[in-house]
């Protein structure tokens, strides 16, 4: 599960590496522009603190950021594996099909449940999240 985790964490990270999009002029601009820096920041510790082993610090901050922004899948991804790693397997499958819920096109995620689902003796399950990895990955 180590393993995979990550693979995990290296690729969120390159695929949210663009940071929040910017600061407009507008006021309600820059307060949303604040929370996505707000959320990107807790995301950002969740990794570094999730890296270190420290699955509750790292889960806290990965549902501070989903606090501010609800619908990122990567991060109920990231908390899901975390979960995992910290023995907590109920809630951990739930956050990692909420990813794919909320993201249907997500290939990692797809493939990081399925991972999760073959480790929990879940063999068909895996192998249909595996299937849509695959499909979303062309």
């Amino acid at each position: 599960m180590k393993q995979w985790l990550v693979i995990m964490l290296v690729m969120i990270g390159l695929a949210l590496s663009a940071g929040a999009q910017g600061v407009a002029d507008s006021g309600s601009d820059k307060v949303r522009a604040a929370n996505l820096r707000a959320a990107q920041d807790y995301y950002k510790s969740g990794l570094i603190l999730a890296g270190e082993g420290r699955e509750a610090e790292a889960a806290k901050a990965f549902r501070q950021a989903l606090g501010i922004r609800p619908d990122w899948a990567e991060v109920h991804s990231l908390l899901g594996s975390t979960l995992a790693r910290a023995g907590n397997f109920a809630e951990a499958e739930a956050e990692l099909r909420k990813a794919v819920t909320l993201k249907p096109d997500y290939a990692e995620g797809w493939n990081f449940l399925g991972e999760f689902l073959k480790e929990r003796g879940k063999k068909q399950e895996a192998q249909e999240a595996f299937k849509k990895a695959q499909q979303y990955a062309r």
